[in-house]
C-alpha cells in the first residue's frame, strides 16, 4: 500500500470501502476527513526540502499546506545552513542579475527571493502545518507519519455517506482510538522547538494577525 499522495490516498479509500462508483465523491470526504482532524490536532511545525530553479526568482509551494512561515535556510551538502532574511511581499528591490538570495517573501503560492537564482539551491522550509491537502500531489505531516489514521478519517465519512452504520461505527473507532496518542506526539515535539531568530518571531506575529489564504505576510 502506498500513502505518499492525496492521489495515493484516494486509491486506498476507494479499495477499503469497494466503492469505485464513488471516485468523485473522495475529495469531499478528505474535506471533511481534514475538518476533523484540525479540530482534534493542534498543528504542527515540520520541515519540507525544496529546490531552487536556476534563473528564477520563485519556488512552487502550492502544494505545501501553510499556515505560517517560520524560517527558510539554504542548505547546501557539505557548508553550513545559512538561515535567509525574511521580507513582507513588495518591501525589497529586486536585483535583475543571477546570483545567490539574500532577501525573500511568500507571494501567493510562491516563496519570492530578491534576485534570480544562479543555481539550482537546495533549501530548507520550515512552517507550520494544518491537515489540508490541496491537490493530487500534495502530502502532509499527519499523511505520512499516520496514513492509518487519515484513512480511518476519510473512510468514515466515505461510509457515513452510504448510510453504512455498521462499518461508519468500525472505522471511527479506530480514529478516536488513535488520535489521543498523536495528541501526546504533537504534545512532546512542541516542547522542543527549536529557538527563533527575534525577528524571524516578530513576523511570525504579523502572519498570525492576517489572511495566510490571502498571500498578504505582514
Amino acid at each position: 500500500m502506498t500513502f505518499a499522495t492525496k492521489a495515493d490516498l484516494k486509491t486506498q479509500v476507494l479499495d477499503f470501502m469497494a466503492r469505485s462508483e464513488l471516485t468523485g465523491n473522495v475529495d469531499d470526504f478528505i474535506t471533511l476527513a481534514e475538518s476533523r482532524l484540525n479540530r482534534e490536532l493542534d498543528a504542527v511545525e515540520t520541515d519540507t526540502t525544496l529546490t531552487g530553479v536556476v534563473d528564477s526568482r520563485r519556488i512552487d509551494i502550492s502544494a505545501l499546506s501553510i499556515v505560517e512561515p517560520i524560517a527558510l535556510l539554504l542548505a547546501e551538502t557539505g557548508c553550513d545552513e545559512v538561515l535567509l532574511t525574511p521580507k513582507p511581499d513588495g518591501t525589497f528591490p529586486y536585483i535583475d542579475s543571477s546570483g545567490r538570495p539574500r532577501y525573500w517573501a511568500i507571494d501567493g503560492t510562491n516563496i519570492d527571493f530578491d534576485r534570480p537564482l544562479d543555481g539550482a539551491y537546495p533549501f530548507r522550509l520550515r512552517y507550520v502545518q494544518r491537515f489540508s491537502l490541496a491537490n493530487d500531489a500534495s502530502t502532509n505531516w499527519l499523511l505520512t507519519n499516520y496514513p492509518d489514521v487519515y484513512l480511518a478519517a476519510v473512510v468514515t465519512w466515505g461510509f457515513i455517506f452510504i448510510k453504512a452504520k455498521e462499518d461508519t461505527s468500525f472505522y471511527k473507532a479506530i480514529l478516536d482510538d488513535a488520535l489521543p496518542s498523536i495528541k501526546r506526539v504533537i504534545s512532546r515535539s512542541k516542547q522542543s522547538v527549536l529557538t527563533v531568530d527575534p525577528m524571524l518571531q516578530r513576523i511570525g506575529h504579523r502572519v498570525r494577525g492576517n489572511n495566510w489564504a490571502n498571500g498578504a505576510w505582514w
